[in-house]
């Protein structure tokens, strides 16, 4: 799968993609705690695949 273009330059990997898609589709769903739950184990894993390819998307401005 290539990687996305994103605005400035910046590209995103594959796995960062896939992870805001399902961020996306998650946040259609109804707010409860099992949406919380998997927004927060979704979060976890958008930071590790952040910091494993040195991408600096996770850091603050």
């Amino acid at each position: 799968m290539p990687t996305v273009i994103r605005p400035r330059g910046r590209s995103m990997p594959p796995a960062l993609d896939e992870i805001n898609r399902r961020i996306r589709l998650l946040m259609d769903e109804p707010a409860d705690k099992r949406r919380a739950e998997e927004y927060t184990r979704l979060l976890v894993l958008w930071a590790e695949a952040t910091a494993a390819n040195g991408s600096c998307w996770g850091k603050a401005a």
